[in-house]
């Protein structure tokens, strides 16, 4: 072979190891980050309107109640009653905590001594219920909205243990349904009693059994949904069917009836007979399922379908929640889609039960459950037999859980450096291929949202549309909202909130492609090319290919080429797209020939999903090339290649065995002791005797001279009222030790 072909052979095999490295770092490090479509790193890049609070206070925002295009935001010390999504005019209510509160919270040694505001219920059409944790001594008050101001009703404030958390971080959750309150927090500034409240009209309580771990177990609640008869609950807690096997969280949908009146029996007054609770199942299936169990957040009830459908009357009652892996285990998040005939359908079941603490925890035979199933909704609890009261005290946990939507996850995010924290659905876009489609927009911790949808129609295809930095990387996202509207598309917007911070983004960014092949490889619902504008817009009929992010008729309107944009510097000759190869003594210039289907600008920073910093970037979601274009690129026949291939596989085996036996030896060298080398083999002797006995072993006797048995010094009798003295060898008798 001439000096050309040798030297091509050692760049291919330099390229085979530097791929042979690659793989194996990826593997070590397991995650692997999907690529969005479009990615910005550029926090201002995006128009918004942006709300701020307290400048130099952390103001804890939480959105208490969005009605249309109004919301009840709750901060430090303030309500604010803004217009969504411009935030403009803000109406404010200021309430401090008291003096006496505040005096006894930084005695108390706590942080967090302010009246942060947590609860805000509409009783009426100008009456509300607002509740702030006063500094850890909650209370609640009523005002009434006039003239565009609050005004506290006279006599109204009351205690608001068991309504209102205590520490602003903790997770509560709190609604209003038909006259009476519902609401799951603490009834102490410790947690150490957790409890689903109801308060009725006439200020009559009712809640779960207090500190009984079978009901509720160091619980962080989610949200609250009214549906039909009964109330649902969202949360995790320590799974106590687990607890036999350690420590575990799972994730539950509870429910109780509207009409539950307590039981007539003493365990039961004022106490629900119809909560249960059932695990929600969200997991990767195979043999061994690999779970998220730790629900974060869920998005309110809607009417969707995870799949894209044709048929717009094809949709169900749904919700959509981000679950994570525990803290100290892989580090992972996933979107799961339940549907509410499947939650129903689980409270139907079996129980599931322990006959002691001894016992596993089984699913309860039918003959075992009473008759009249504990599910259904009675309007009389009070006449509920001692049987079944018994029997719903003992069993409050449902055996099957409740399945995720298409039995897997409708997207998954493995990182070391973020996880999901919040969810919100825009429910059936119509997009312009005639199909209507779910769109997930997801949170983070590091302060980005990520826009996905589900192609696939028997099996869930994840496809990321945007993941975009919307806050600081410090700054995580605590509630997202979408406020749609399907008559002024200019006026639907993504509310986008953190402790120090609200922003309202559009929901989309179809003006960022600037070309046919650009707006359809962005597989976006909302975004369609317009062949007479010339422009990618939001529309519902356009160019547009949601499931593969090409189409024929941009290819024939841009001369059959899909590269917009080549920011690499690379030869543009048009006559050959193959290496110029040069003599020995010049410099060999690569030319690429890679067809790229959608990349206006490629990404140079793909090692973990995340692009480089301040930057915005189209992406093609599903842009490769061929090992095939890989051997011409480099210019070297498939007969080299063979080659090439097998001397790499040699010369890998050798190296490794190179290595292995030099650190095998370096091993052996390190591991030799004298000291084990000459005595370590007595451990191993019978020697007659157990291996833990300490027989005669000079391992258990400090003086190892002699192995010979020792005497004692003298034995004393008394006999007769005289000392008989002997002297009798007497040896040590053995002890095993179990």
């Amino acid at each position: 072979m001439d000096y050309i072909t040798i030297k091509r052979i050692c760049l291919l095999l330099a390229i085979i190891l530097v791929a042979e490295l690659g793989i194996a770092i990826a593997s070590a490090s397991w995650q692997k980050e999907w690529a969005a479509n479009y990615v910005s790193r550029v926090r201002e890049s995006s128009p918004s309107w942006t709300f701020e609070g307290h400048t130099e206070e952390v103001d804890n925002f939480k959105l208490l109640l969005v009605e249309k295009d109004k919301a009840f935001i709750g901060g430090r010390n303030m309500v604010y009653y803004v217009s969504l999504p411009d935030f403009k005019d803000p109406v404010t209510l200021e309430w401090e905590a008291d003096s006496m509160s505040t005096k006894n919270c930084k005695h108390k040694g706590k942080t967090e001594c302010q009246n942060y505001i947590r609860v805000l219920l509409r009783k009426s059409q100008d009456r509300f219920y607002i509740c702030g944790t006063n500094a850890y001594e909650p209370k609640c008050r009523h005002y009434t909205l006039k003239d565009g101001q609050f005004v506290m009703e006279s006599g109204s404030g009351e205690p608001g243990t068991g309504v209102c958390p205590f520490d602003p971080s903790h997770n509560s959750t709190i609604l209003y349904a038909d006259g009476n309150l519902y609401s799951a927090t603490v009834a102490d500034s410790d947690s150490r009693d957790p409890l689903i409240l109801q308060k009725s009209k006439n200020d009559h309580l009712m809640r779960t059994q207090p500190r009984d771990s079978m009901f509720l177990n160091e619980p962080n609640f989610v949200s609250s949904f009214e549906k039909d008869d009964k109330i649902l609950f969202f949360f995790r807690e320590t799974a106590i069917e687990h607890i036999n096997c350690g420590k575990a969280v799972y994730s539950r949908v509870g429910r109780i009836c509207k009409q539950d009146q307590g039981g007539a029996i003493r365990n039961f007054e004022d106490r629900f007979t119809s909560f249960f609770k059932a695990r929600l199942n969200c997991s990767i299936p195979g043999e061994f399922p690999f779970y998220f169990d730790e629900i974060q957040s869920t998005t309110d009830f809607g009417q969707g379908n995870y799949r894209p459908t044709s048929d717009s009357g094809d949709r169900s009652d749904m919700i959509y929640g981000v679950f994570n892996t525990p803290e100290n285990s892989i580090r992972g998040s996933a979107v799961c889609a339940f549907k509410y005939s499947d939650i129903a359908d689980s409270f139907r079941g079996r129980f599931k039960g322990q006959d002691s603490f001894r016992h596993n925890w089984l699913p309860v035979s039918w003959e075992s459950t009473p008759k009249i199933h504990p599910e259904k909704c009675t309007n009389n609890s009070m006449g509920l037999s001692f049987d079944s009261l018994d029997f719903i005290k003992s069993h409050p946990l449902m055996d099957e859980a409740v399945p995720a939507r298409g039995g897997q996850p409708m997207l998954v995010f493995t990182s070391f450096n973020s996880r999901f924290t919040q969810i919100a659905v825009d429910w059936q876009v119509l997009a312009a291929d005639g199909l209507y489609y779910d769109v997930m927009f997801v949170g983070t911790d590091d302060g980005r949202v990520i826009k996905a949808i589900n192609t696939g129609t028997s099996t869930v295809e994840s496809v990321v549309i945007e993941d975009l930095q919307i806050m600081e990387k410090d700054e995580a996202v605590t509630t997202l909202k979408v406020v749609s509207s399907r008559v002024q598309r200019s006026h639907e917007k993504l509310v986008v909130m953190s402790k120090n911070r609200i922003l309202a983004i559009p929901l989309h960014r179809c003006g960022k492609a600037t070309s046919c092949s650009s707006c359809v490889a962005l597989q976006d619902p909302y975004c369609a090319w317009n062949m007479k504008m010339g422009q990618c817009i939001s529309a519902e009929a356009g160019i547009q290919n949601i499931g593969t992010g090409k189409h024929p008729s941009c290819q024939a309107e841009e001369g059959e080429s899909t590269s917009i944009e080549m920011t690499t510097e690379a030869s543009t000759s048009p006559e050959c797209k193959c290496p110029q190869v040069v003599g020995p003594d010049e410099s060999m210039e690569v030319v690429d020939s890679i067809d790229i289907d959608f990349v206006p600008r490629p990404n140079q920073n793909r090692g973990n999903g995340r692009q480089g910093e301040d930057s915005e970037e189209f992406t093609g979601a599903k842009t490769a090339a061929s090992s095939s274009q890989t051997v011409q690129a480099a210019g070297v026949s498939p007969d080299i290649f063979v080659v090439v291939i097998v001397v790499s596989i040699i010369a890998s085996l050798l190296v490794g065995f190179f290595i292995g036996f030099k650190v095998q030896s370096c091993r052996f060298a390190r591991d030799q002791d004298v000291f084990y080398d000459q005595h370590a083999r007595s451990l191993q002797r019978g020697l007659g005797r157990n291996r833990l006995s300490s027989g005669d072993n000079p391992y258990f006797h400090t003086d190892h001279t002699s192995l010979a048995p020792k005497k004692l010094n003298h034995v004393v009798n008394m006999k007769n009222g005289k000392t008989n003295t002997e002297t009798i060898p007497v040896t040590k008798s053995n002890k095993v030790y179990l």
